[in-house]
């Protein structure tokens, strides 16, 4: 390339990296993320892509980029067994198949025709035969009987209360409540396997059971507009000028407060790295945290904001709080000198659906003080959906 004007997107050191790349290859963490990067971004422009780029996106779109690590390990097994005779392979292979359809038959039978009772009965089978041969004690396998019958009258309350959920969100569907209740609803079916979020043209639509949840154009940021207000503690999320979501925020702590002005989204990552400020024996240092990391506390997705006009040092980002720790968040929000390091924290259902819905460029907000106070109406669930709902907590979203 003679100049970096060919590019529209991507600068030159982007095109560089994945020019000469294999769309099938194997490469370190640190490349595939970089490269996930770069073709997230091709896929979420707003501005049209240069031919070379285009091409990139045609050659990337559905890359599954291997790892390197598996690579080796898979070479260092090749290598180990070549050097077997080919009768010592042929009787271990015989003998894999064999017990691969005895355990995958068994695995068959388990899951799909057994019922419910009867897996308890081999489960209990199952540790009292180890108790025979002193592997498993009576006391445990008394346990393991209790935590199954624990484990399917749960099973049982989840399934009850997904079905309450269901009809609850199809009747607001029916009845045009949606609005008024969407921040319920994105809470309660959070990391769901039967919510999905579905692409079509510029409309990306939540889905929950097959049905439309919501539906918003998630590549047109003049429609989206976020008011941060610093003082009341929330972000005002709005859709074609009309109020869709007021969600609780935390902002900059006592000497690391969040700057007030206008921003823009200037981009999105998923599983993001958390470069942490620290101060070790009087040195500042900065230090890279990954996703899954206990250390991790900016949550599944991370929204960088562009400070517009004056600029003001530092990365200011919207972005979550530590998955495993979701509790910290009422904690910080109730003590403000326990906030943030200047970035606005929402907790993680918020930050999917606007992580999904928001596109690049749309306006931020932040200010120090609010206006107004408004009243919203608000369907609340029923008393035995509610109750349900606050005692499995957590559970029914881990179980999805």
């Amino acid at each position: 390339m003679k100049s970096d004007t060919k590019l529209s997107v991507l600068n030159i050191t982007e095109y560089n990296l994945i020019g000469n790349k294999d769309p099938n290859g194997s490469y370190d963490r640190k490349t595939r993320e970089n490269l996930y990067w770069i073709i997230e971004k091709l896929r979420s422009h707003t501005r049209p892509l240069a031919k070379l780029e285009v091409r990139l996106l045609e050659k990337f779109q559905n890359a599954t980029f291997g790892a390197l690590e598996e690579k080796d390990k898979k070479v260092k097994f090749e290598v180990a067994r070549y050097r077997l005779s080919n009768n010592v392979k042929r009787t271990l292979k015989l003998a894999g198949t064999v017990i691969g359809i005895l355990f995958a038959s068994g695995i068959v039978i388990y899951q799909f025709i057994l019922g419910t009772q009867t897996r308890q009965k081999v489960d209990v089978a199952w540790y009292q035969s180890l108790n025979k041969v002193g592997l498993v004690s009576k006391e445990e396998v008394e346990q393991i009987r209790q935590d199954l019958t624990t484990t399917s009258v749960e099973l049982k309350e989840t399934r009850e209360f997904n079905a309450e959920l269901s009809m609850q969100i199809e009747q607001m569907i029916l009845n045009n409540k949606v609005t008024e209740n969407l921040k319920y609803i994105l809470k309660q079916v959070y990391n769901n396997k039967r919510a999905k979020y579905v692409r079509s043209g510029q409309t990306m639509t939540l889905k929950y059971n097959s049905k439309d949840v919501a539906s918003y154009n998630y590549k047109n940021p003049k429609l989206w507009y976020l008011l941060g207000i610093i003082e009341s503690g929330v972000l005002r999320v709005y859709y074609n000028d009309e109020e869709i979501l007021e969600i609780e925020s935390i902002f900059g702590r006592q000497g690391e407060e969040t700057p007030p002005g206008e921003y823009e989204i200037k981009n999105k990552a998923y599983k993001p790295t958390w470069y942490k400020k620290e101060t070790v024996d009087g040195k500042t240092r900065v230090r890279a945290i990954p996703f899954g990391h206990e250390d991790h506390e900016i949550g599944h997705w991370w929204m960088g904001m562009k400070k517009l006009g004056t600029p003001v040092p530092g990365s200011y980002g919207i972005h979550g709080v530590n998955a495993a720790r979701v509790n910290e968040f009422f904690k910080k929000n109730f003590d403000w000198r326990n906030g943030s390091a200047g970035c606005p924290n929402i907790q993680e259902w918020y930050l999917n659906f606007l992580a999904k819905m928001v596109p690049l460029g749309a306006r931020v907000n932040i200010v120090q003080k609010d206006k107004w106070v408004k009243k919203r109406d608000f369907i609340p669930p029923s008393s035995a959906t509610l109750m349900r709902g606050r005692q499995m907590g957590k559970d029914l979203v881990e179980r999805g």
